[in-house]
């Protein structure tokens, strides 16, 4: 009776709605995240962070930003900024495994994880976010978002970054896990914002939280010192006069 049922479930295809060739980018893509995915000792730390003050910074700059410069701000473009000043103090996290050797740059070139229509998942890279101002930083976002997106770029927009950031909560995603970004060390998912009830000083109140994960690989960072890096990371954004603004 066994064997009659998997010759009837053999005998029986499901048609082929589509067939999609694995080749071009999409093949370049699967062979890049399959490689770093089998080099990489990957490891991911994940904490829930206090986003509130970060939302309402945002909201605060809003409408000037809009008006001063044309744009709108993004908690991605803060985000961004935040990470860059803490990779500057944590310079093992901004680095490069090579041969035999850790290479720790100078520069702090954040790779941002941008969604096509197509399923296409491209990251250019903002350079020196750590020296540039918020409003540098966005203006730089949102412009190689839209090259990205209008497919008219030059690829050296997608080389030289040193970090990752994706934002998966913008798709109601609570966690995500990067795969890492090889050769860069980390990687960091971003969670949605949802508003939760917290303790603070022994009171119930209501706190936009945000979800982090950390990739990193642990061949070049100990738990530990990815632990210091994400912890600096949620004191930027717990504390935002911490954070290096700019203009």
């Amino acid at each position: 009776m066994s064997s009659g049922n998997a010759e009837g479930e053999r005998g029986t295809e499901n048609p082929v709605a589509e067939s999609i060739p694995l080749k071009g980018w999409r093949k370049a893509l699967a062979e890049h995240m399959l490689s770093s995915h089998l080099t990489c000792a990957e490891v991911t730390q994940m904490r829930e962070v206090d986003a509130t003050e970060l939302v309402n910074l945002r909201q605060s700059l809003l409408d000037r930003f809009e008006d001063d410069y044309g744009f709108r701000l993004s908690h991605t473009h803060l985000l961004i900024k935040a990470v860059a000043q803490a990779l500057r103090e944590h310079p093992i996290v901004n680095s490069s495994l090579v041969g035999e050797e850790i290479r720790i740059y100078r520069d702090v070139n954040i790779s941002m994880a941008v969604a096509l229509d197509n399923g296409q998942l491209l990251a250019p890279v903002i350079r020196q976010a750590d020296r540039k101002s918020i409003v540098e930083v966005a203006q730089e976002a949102i412009k190689l978002t839209g090259q990205v997106r209008s497919k008219r770029f030059n690829l050296d927009i997608l080389s030289g970054g040193t970090f990752t950031i994706t934002n998966a909560g913008m798709y109601g995603t609570d966690f995500v896990t990067p795969l890492i970004n090889a050769p860069q060390s980390a990687a960091l998912g971003v969670g949605r914002l949802v508003p939760k009830p917290v303790v603070r000083e022994n009171q119930i109140v209501i706190r936009t939280m945000m979800g982090l994960s950390l990739t990193y690989d642990h061949r070049v960072l100990a738990g530990v010192t990815a632990a210091q890096f994400f912890q600096t990371l949620e004191q930027i954004i717990q504390d935002l006069r911490q954070m290096e603004l700019g203009n």
